[in-house]
């Protein structure tokens, strides 16, 4: 399974998103229904290859621990089975599953030296 998606945790989201804007010519909206600020990035054109992502602030991100973070997540059929094979090979749970309106469930996850990654299950009645 391909990464389908990254993730940026940053200091200041307002001059995060406008350095991203500036540099790199990325559309950034907000995501509606997050209970905090969350931005969903077009990395480029939608016929152009690679993934797009999203942005947030470091204050709404626990597994950041006060620190800038990129994370990339993977789409896998289920997230509770995923969940389990992690386990089963020494990794662990960071943030538990849960929703992400619209979109599906999602759980932060990290391999057995701490790398984190993020899984994603689609379900757009995911509420």
């Amino acid at each position: 399974m391909k990464p389908s998606y990254f993730d940026f945790t940053v200091k200041d989201l307002d001059k995060a998103k406008s350095f991203f804007e500036h540099v790199f010519d990325w559309r950034i909206e907000k995501f509606p229904g997050m209970p905090y600020d969350y931005y969903r990035i077009q990395a480029g054109a939608e016929n152009e290859p690679g993934i797009d992502g999203g942005i947030g602030a470091i204050a709404d991100t626990p597994t950041a621990e006060g620190k800038p973070l990129t994370q990339v997540t993977i789409p896998v059929p289920s997230v509770d089975e995923c969940i389990a094979l992690v386990e089963e090979a020494g990794g662990k749970v960071i943030e538990p599953k849960m929703p992400i309106p619209g979109i599906g469930w999602f759980a932060a996850c990290a391999e057995p030296g701490g790398l984190l990654f993020g899984i994603i299950e689609a379900d757009p009645e995911a509420k």
